[in-house]
């Protein structure tokens, strides 16, 4: 009975993912953050704006999370609900699970400073570090979810940031352009599965009456 409850749990959150409407919104996220780290490089340095850049980071990410979840919210609401319906499962509290993920999160965080300045080619390795970590991130979210589409992403980030490094693209240059990258791959990944979501599943007032 467990194990058919995990795979009907399995089956709903792969629905989530089936209309590419959360890969959009990741994928926009990633294209704003190309921008933003592009921005702070290609400002000159006598100007102000690149230490105010780097000052808002962390508001920025959080204004945009907030912005794309309700827009995300607003888009399931519209499009997906109506045509494949809701369901949504206890979620069970695991502060050891969130504490897990903090800690790596904070550690991942503080040791990228620290290895650039105690290993200065560690800057040129930034764009494969990025699409490593990302790629792992695009892993679980493909075992979790089942969803293969996200194999793919991952390995694309993982060659995107191992070529932008061979190239010699590093330090902030390359991981702009990574996020860009990841970030067009997704918004193309999220469209054609919003399309394939939207052949197979109709609206009940689009869907014809039997004779």
């Amino acid at each position: 009975m467990n194990d058919e409850f995990k795979a009907i749990e399995r089956r709903t959150v792969r629905s989530f993912y089936d209309d590419g409407l959360f890969e959009i919104a990741l994928g926009a996220i990633f294209l704003l953050l190309g921008v933003y780290f592009f921005g702070e490089i290609a400002l000159p340095e006598t100007s102000s704006l690149p230490m105010f850049l780097s000052s808002a980071f962390f508001f920025v990410i959080v204004f945009a999370g907030l912005l794309i979840n309700k827009i995300l919210r607003f888009l399931k609401q519209r499009i997906t609900y109506p045509r494949a319906g809701y369901v949504s499962f206890r979620k069970e509290r695991s502060p050891k699970r969130r504490l897990t993920a903090g800690v790596i999160g904070a550690v991942t965080g503080a040791s990228i400073p620290v290895l650039m300045q105690f290993i200065p080619s560690f800057r040129d390795m930034l764009p494969a570090f990025n699409g490593f970590l990302l790629g792992i991130v695009f892993l679980l979210l493909a075992s979790k979810s089942g969803v293969a589409r996200y194999f793919v992403l991952a390995c694309i980030s993982a060659f995107a940031g191992i070529a932008l490094a061979a190239a010699g693209i590093g330090d902030i240059r390359g991981v702009s352009l990574h996020c860009a990258l990841l970030g067009a791959a997704m918004v193309l990944s999220g469209l054609a599965a919003l399309i394939v979501f939207l052949r197979r599943n109709k609206r009940a007032a689009e869907v014809p009456d039997e004779p």
